[in-house]
Parts: structure tokens; C-alpha cells; sequence
């Protein structure tokens, strides 16, 4: 009988504090020489959105790789979330500081990650440095307003439907009210046609107008091209939209530092948030942070 190995596997949600709420994700550790077939193959064993195999790295503290079912993605917010807490909970990671630092490699680039240690709750918040916003391609209001079954009166006139990244690109399209995000019901194959030789990776629509008194924005976020029609809660979509933000005027800026809380998945009954950090103003916005807590829902091992 051939040997197994053993990997540690855990089950968190991330952008949350309630179990069952937020994104979740699975995470396996100790990752080093598994091969691609073999991540996919995981993967789609899971049937999560996204798994994230953690490993060594020559470049920075961790490595990660991010697999959907489908294939393989660069980066990816909520997963990054959710294996930073896996490993705080398995003692590979130490939060003695106030503030502590790591370093991420991804395929896309290393990133900068912070943990803020929360000694009232002991539920960390980790906090990852976006690039800069760009401001990309603009589009036809209408054609998005029928993709998504409202009407032009929905739509804020005075903005553009935008492509903005801080990472991964996402098209912003800001609405008036929540009933906005009440009424929609997406034409999926418009939606998908609408993306095809688009610059944008999914769709963001949100509204100011907020369920909890201690959110600034609300969110549904729709990747139908990724095989996720409705995301719960979008890290990258949020670092995004918070460039949008502040270009537009859709918030005051604080010196030096912007902090908004974007509420997220009440839609498909995960609620989460993600609480996101932009430094500098409308004519020039120097740095995003994108951050989170996530909870820990199941270990266990893998046999390989």
C-alpha cells in the first residue's frame, strides 16, 4: 500500500466574526511540492470557492496559491484572510506587536500583510496592502442597468460605471438606494456577454444607503465569468470600490487616513465586512488596506 501524506486542512470564514457568515474558504498547509493536477484535483474535492495552499518561500514568510474548481487564480482577498487566521490558530504565526508584519508571495507579486492584534476579543484583524488605484475603461450605463433588471433612475448619473483595481480590476456601478440592490435580478448570460472582451473580472454594485448604522456602504458583488454569480464578500472589490470613493466624492476624506466599512453578503445569508484603510485624497490617493477577521470552522487532515 502506497504511503499517504498528511496535510493539515482547515475551514474559515473570512470577513467575519459568526461562524457561517462572511466567505469561506478552505486552507491546507504545508503545501510544498504538491503538484498543479493534484491542487485542482483538491480543490474541486472541497467544492469551496476558493482554496489556498500555504507553503515556503524563498521570497517572503509565506506562499500562496489559489484554486477555484475551474483553475487557478493570482490573488484572491477573502482566502488570504482566511489563511493568515489558520495560521495564527496554528501558533505559524506569533501576534506579540501591536502591529505585526509579513510578507506574501503570490504569483502575481510579494504583498505586504499586517495583523492588528485585538487582545479584547483575540480575533485578529489581518490587513493586506492593495496597489493603487487605476481608473480604467467607463461603459454604458444602460447596458448594465438592463443586465441587472433596473432602471436608469437607479443608477447614480452624476458617476461613471467604471473599472477600477487596486489588483484585480472590478466594474464599479453605483446605485441610489437598497432597494436598488433589492431589485436586482441579473440577467446571467447578458452579464457574461456584457464582460467578454471587457477589462473588468466582475460586476460591484453598492449604495450608501446601509443596513447597520456602523457600516458606510453596501455591497453585492457578482463574478458570473468566475463561475460565482453572487460573491458573499469581495476584499479585492472593496479596495477597488474605495478608490472609486474617494475620486468621486462619494465620502469625505479623513487626513490622513480614510476608513470605510463595507457591510456585504446579506443576499445570499452570509453577512460580512471588510473594513478598508485609503491614505491621501481625491487628486492623489497613496495606499489601500484591505482587512478582515475570519473564524475558524473546521481542522482536520488531508491524505494525499
Amino acid at each position: 500500500m502506497r504511503r499517504q501524506r498528511e496535510l493539515k486542512i482547515m475551514h474559515v470564514d473570512a470577513f467575519t466574526d459568526i461562524p457561517f457568515g462572511g466567505n469561506p474558504a478552505t486552507v491546507v498547509l504545508g503545501a510544498n511540492h504538491i503538484s498543479k493536477e493534484n491542487l485542482l484535483k483538491i480543490s474541486r474535492e472541497f467544492n469551496v470557492r476558493e482554496t489556498v495552499f500555504v507553503s515556503s518561500s524563498n521570497r517572503a514568510d509565506f506562499k500562496f496559491r489559489y484554486m477555484t474548481p475551474n483553475g487557478e487564480l493570482g490573488f484572491s482577498g477573502h482566502p488570504t484572510i482566511a489563511a493568515f487566521h489558520a495560521l495564527i490558530q496554528e501558533g505559524l504565526v506569533e501576534v506579540v506587536q501591536d502591529v505585526n508584519m509579513c510578507t506574501l508571495e503570490t504569483s502575481t507579486g510579494v504583498l505586504d500583510v499586517e495583523i492588528v492584534r485585538n487582545d479584547t476579543t483575540g480575533n485578529h484583524e489581518v490587513q493586506i496592502l492593495h496597489s493603487t488605484p487605476s481608473f480604467m475603461e467607463a461603459y454604458d450605463p444602460k447596458d448594465y442597468a438592463e443586465a441587472l433588471g433596473l432602471t436608469l433612475a437607479d443608477f447614480s448619473t452624476i458617476n461613471p460605471i467604471q473599472t477600477v483595481s487596486t489588483g484585480t480590476p472590478h466594474l464599479m456601478i453605483p446605485v441610489s438606494t437598497q432597494r436598488a440592490l433589492d431589485n436586482i435580478s441579473p440577467d446571467w448570460k447578458r452579464l457574461v456577454e456584457l464582460g467578454q472582451d471587457a477589462d473588468y473580472v466582475s460586476v460591484q454594485v453598492f449604495t450608501h444607503d446601509v443596513r447597520d448604522v456602523t457600516s458606510d456602504f453596501q455591497v453585492r458583488h457578482f463574478a458570473p465569468r468566475l463561475g460565482v454569480n453572487e460573491d458573499p464578500v469581495s476584499g479585492s472589490g472593496a479596495g477597488a470600490m474605495a478608490g472609486y470613493i474617494l475620486k468621486y466624492g462619494l465620502m469625505d476624506p479623513s487626513v490622513p487616513v480614510t476608513s470605510i466599512v463595507v457591510e456585504q453578503g446579506h443576499y445570499v445569508g452570509r453577512p460580512g465586512n471588510v473594513f478598508v484603510e485609503v491614505t491621501g485624497d481625491r487628486e492623489n490617493i497613496s495606499q489601500v488596506r484591505v482587512g478582515g477577521t475570519a473564524v475558524l470552522i473546521l481542522r482536520g487532515t488531508l491524505f494525499l
